[in-house]
């Protein structure tokens, strides 16, 4: 954790980003935040401090130091019953208000999901908080997600994504192409 009570990751792959509008799920508004995948070998001290940031605000608050894995925010993927998560750590990072999001380019803010370069299965730089919850909804640690940024491309994990480049190849100039044809006269009037 640094002086500020964040931790920091570098190059984890994201799945399940909602960045810019809260997510509908089972009919209830959720919250902003992304799954986040973390390599066993690249992630391994990342994923030691987390497990020990864990262990340590869990003895703190709740005065011990063992929370059930479905009561924390980092669990093994081979658990969560995803074939893309199997091998990786998955740490749910959310955030009641969207998290920032960073542009790659330099220090400056995205504030429009469409000059965002984030989807599901790309490579993200972020920034966590560690929290713990104490309330009628029960005892866990949960990790808020302070600050997101793309890092690089990587296979889409739903297949939908495509880059404009891909999207834009093949087309060029319409060949019935009526922009002055008097039939889109009828907008003029």
């Amino acid at each position: 954790m640094d002086r500020d009570g964040f931790i920091m990751i570098n190059s984890a792959r994201v799945s399940f980003p909602h960045l810019f509008t809260r997510p509908t799920i089972n009919g209830e508004e959720g919250k902003c935040g992304a799954a986040l995948m973390l390599d066993l070998r690249t992630h391994k001290t990342a994923i030691k401090e987390i497990e020990d940031d864990i262990e340590t605000l869990a003895a703190e608050r709740f005065k011990k130091h063992k929370l059930p894995s479905d009561k924390r925010c980092l669990r093994d993927g081979d658990d969560k019953g995803r074939a893309e998560y199997e091998g990786f750590m998955i740490l749910s990072a959310n955030s009641k208000d969207r998290p920032v999001v960073i542009d790659a380019k330099g220090p400056g803010v995205i504030t429009n999901e469409a000059d965002s370069s984030i989807y599901a299965g790309c490579y993200v730089n972020v920034k966590i908080g560690l929290w713990a919850q104490d309330n009628k909804y029960g005892k866990r640690i949960n990790a808020e997600l302070v600050a997101i940024q793309f890092a690089g491309d990587g296979e889409a994990l739903d297949g939908s994504y495509v880059s404009v480049d891909d999207a834009m190849s093949g087309f060029g100039t319409a060949a019935n192409d009526n922009s002055d044809s008097e039939e889109d006269d009828f907008l003029a009037a």
